[in-house]
């Protein structure tokens, strides 16, 4: 799953090729078909571990810290430019990134990236309710909108930085998000 992670985040599901992937991971493309049906599966099954890993990772540094809020946010952020910064900023988040490029073409895709998305929210909005009773982030936004609004403006800022191969529209995404939160 890490491997199809790397390549799917890196490639797109287009330019995967499974002779690739199979020589990556070592395995034999009997055993790919034993637990896969098909590259679309396979790409649905990555994707679906891959938002997992994003549920673990905010639970554990949104909801189960006990930092200021603002400074959890913090270091989502500079945890997730560190990351961007290793891959030259090739890689972005590979859920916007197959949902851009399959899953108005793949049922599957479609539903486990819209999945993903909905887990991810649920995530946020907590996080951001919370934010907002302890005092930390303004209440002129619902937190319901303030989850929505930041995952989808991640999404497209993490198109532009792919785009343009620097962080500059990351780092003002940050800037930005949090002068609109913060109390």
């Amino acid at each position: 799953m890490e491997i199809g992670i790397k390549i799917l985040s890196q490639k797109g599901y287009h330019n995967l090729g499974l002779r690739e992937f199979l020589q990556n991971a070592e395995i034999p493309s009997g055993s790919f078909y034993y637990y896969f049906k098909s590259k679309e599966d396979f790409a649905a099954k990555v994707l679906e571990y891959y938002g997992d890993k994003g549920v673990t990772y905010y639970t554990a540094r949104l909801l189960e810290s006990d930092i200021p809020y603002t400074k959890r946010l913090e270091t989502v952020f500079n945890e997730e430019l560190k990351r961007l910064g290793v891959s030259e900023y090739k890689e972005g988040c590979m859920v916007g990134s197959l949902s851009s490029e399959i899953a108005g073409q793949s049922e599957a895709i479609q539903k486990v990236a819209d999945n993903n998305y909905k887990k991810w929210q649920a995530i946020f909005n907590q996080f951001f309710t919370e934010g907002q009773k302890s005092g930390d982030f303004s209440k002129d936004f619902e937190a319901s909108e303030m989850a929505v609004f930041f995952l989808t403006s991640r999404q497209g800022v993490m198109t532009h930085m792919k785009a343009a191969g620097n962080d500059e529209s990351y780092r003002l995404f940050m800037s930005f998000i949090m002068k609109i939160i913060e109390h």
